[in-house]
C-alpha cells in the first residue's frame, strides 16, 4: 500500500489510471461515499505491487514517508537513478517491508455506529475494549444491557473483547470525589473486584483496562493499592489488565488529571499502559493538532524511563475538531469530527488540505456563510504513517484508538501494510 496526495484536477478515473488499478478498488479500499468529491490535499490509500510513480513535488524524503520504506532502502533499490532529483512519471521500486508486530486496541461504546465500525476493523484488532462500565461508590457496575453486539463482532474476528471501567458519575464527567470513596474503602474495592470478575464471567471478556481520571496526588497510591489487588484477582484466571493513564512528561507533574498516575508503578503491576497521547489541542482550548508528533514522543519517551517497552501502548485519535476564529478562551467549543467528515468540508468549501510537517498534522482554513474563519485539525493517512514509524522507532507495544464512533476505513488497511497484528 502507498498514501497518495490528491493534486488540483485530479479524479478518481484519474488516479486509477495513474496507479493502473481499477477505480472501485480505490473506492472500497478507502470507504469513499462520493467518488466525484476528492479534496485537493486529500490522502488516499492505494494499492500497489512494489512500484511508486513520483508526483509533481515528490522526494526520496515524501516517498519514503507514503510507503513507509526508508529514504536509504529506496535509494537502494533504485541504483539506476543517478543523484536525488526525481522527476515526476519516473517508476521506482519499493522494496518490500519487514514487518513487526504491534498490538491494536480500539475503544467503542456500544452504539450501532460503532458496532458498524468494528465490523469495518475486523481482525485487524487484537482488542475491543467496551467503553464504559460506570462504578459507584459502593463498588456496584452500571448496567451495561447493550454491549453484546461488540462482544460478538469481538469473538468472530478473533479479537479479544475487554471491559473498561471508569469513575464517570452519572454518565457525566470523571469524578475526584467517587474515585476517593471508591479507593479509600477496603470493602468497596473488594466489592467492585468481585462484581468486574462475574461481570467479566457473564460476558465472556477477556480483560479488563481501568480507566480512572482526575484521582488528585492523594489518591496514587491508593490506586496503586486497587490495582496490585484486581491484578491478583485476574491474573490466575488468564484475564489481562491494562491501565489508560495522562500523557505525562516527568513524574511529579502537576495537576489533578497527572498525579494520581504512577507511571513506574503501573508498569510494574499491569500487563499494558495505555497513554492517552491525544487532545493537546482540544474542544474547549486554542487551535492546535490534537496530537502533534513531537509532544506524542515527548511523552513516550519519558514512559519509557519508568515503562518496559513491551508494556507501553500509544493512544491514537481518530477524529479533529473545528474552531472558529478567532479563538476566545471560554468561547464556543469547537465541533469534533471524524477523518471523512473533516475531507467532505474541505471539498465543501473549496479549500486545500494542508500537511505541517513539524507537527505531522494536516489542516485547513475556511470561511463561513456568515463570514467567519474557522481553521480544522485532523488526522489523515500521512499523521497515522507517522505515528506508526514513531511505534517502530521506539519499539514499544502497539497502539490504541479513541474511538470507533469515528470511522476511518483505510486506517486499517494501512495496520495491516505496516505491521503484524498481535493476537
Amino acid at each position: 500500500m502507498q498514501i497518495h496526495v490528491v493534486r488540483q484536477g485530479q479524479s478518481l478515473w484519474g488516479i486509477s489510471q495513474l496507479y493502473g488499478i481499477p477505480w472501485q478498488n480505490i473506492v472500497e479500499l478507502n470507504g469513499l461515499e462520493n467518488t466525484d468529491q476528492l479534496a485537493i490535499g486529500q490522502t488516499l490509500l492505494i494499492p500497489t505491487r512494489n512500484k511508486y510513480t513520483v508526483q509533481p513535488g515528490d522526494s526520496y524524503f515524501s516517498i519514503s514517508q507514503k510507503t513507509g520504506v526508508s529514504v536509504t532502502e529506496l535509494k537502494k533499490a533504485n541504483a539506476q537513478i543517478e543523484g536525488s532529483v526525481l522527476y515526476p512519471g519516473q517508476v521506482l521500486t519499493v522494496p518490500a517491508k519487514p514487518k513487526t508486530t504491534t498490538l491494536v486496541n480500539a475503544y467503542a461504546e456500544p452504539y450501532e455506529k460503532s458496532v458498524n465500525n468494528a465490523k469495518t476493523a475486523g481482525d485487524t484488532l487484537s482488542w475491543l475494549s467496551v467503553f464504559s462500565y460506570h462504578v459507584d461508590a459502593k463498588g456496584n457496575l452500571n448496567p451495561l444491557d447493550n454491549d453484546q453486539s461488540l462482544i460478538d463482532v469481538a469473538k468472530a474476528n478473533n479479537v479479544k473483547p475487554v471491559m473498561t471501567i471508569t469513575n464517570i458519575k452519572e454518565g457525566a464527567e470523571f469524578d475526584t470525589e467517587l474515585a476517593t470513596t471508591i479507593l479509600s474503602s477496603d470493602q468497596v474495592q473488594n466489592t467492585l473486584i468481585s462484581n468486574i470478575d462475574k461481570e467479566m464471567k457473564a460476558k465472556g471478556y477477556k480483560g479488563v483496562n481501568v480507566d480512572l481520571e482526575f484521582l488528585g496526588k492523594e489518591n496514587k497510591e491508593r490506586y496503586n493499592n486497587f490495582l496490585r489487588k484486581l491484578v491478583k484477582k485476574m491474573k490466575p484466571q488468564g484475564y489481562v489488565v491494562s491501565t489508560a493513564v495522562a500523557p505525562k512528561v516527568k513524574a511529579d507533574q502537576k495537576g489533578v488529571l497527572y498525579e494520581g498516575h504512577d507511571y513506574k508503578a503501573h508498569g510494574e503491576i499491569v500487563d499494558y499502559v495505555v497513554i492517552m497521547t491525544y487532545e493537546w489541542g482540544w474542544s474547549g482550548g486554542p487551535p492546535m493538532p490534537v496530537s502533534p508528533l513531537p509532544e506524542v514522543e515527548k511523552v513516550l519517551k519519558y514512559a519509557l524511563t519508568e515503562i518496559p517497552k513491551e508494556k507501553v501502548v500509544m493512544g491514537v485519535n481518530l477524529y479533529g475538531y473545528d474552531w472558529t476564529l478567532p479563538y476566545v478562551e471560554g468561547g464556543k467549543f469547537a465541533k469534533a469530527l471524524s477523518v471523512p467528515q473533516a475531507t467532505r468540508l474541505a471539498y465543501t468549501m473549496k479549500t486545500e488540505i494542508q500537511y505541517d510537517q513539524d507537527s505531522h498534522a494536516p489542516f485547513y482554513t475556511y470561511y463561513d456563510k456568515e463570514g467567519k474563519e474557522h481553521i480544522v485539525w485532523f488526522e489523515d493517512l500521512r499523521s497515522m504513517a507517522a505515528k506508526f514509524e514513531l511505534i517502530k522507532k521506539l519499539g514499544i507495544a502497539g497502539m490504541s484508538f479513541w474511538n470507533l464512533a469515528f470511522p476511518y476505513t483505510p486506517i486499517w488497511s494501512l495496520i495491516k501494510d505496516r505491521f503484524n497484528v498481535k493476537k
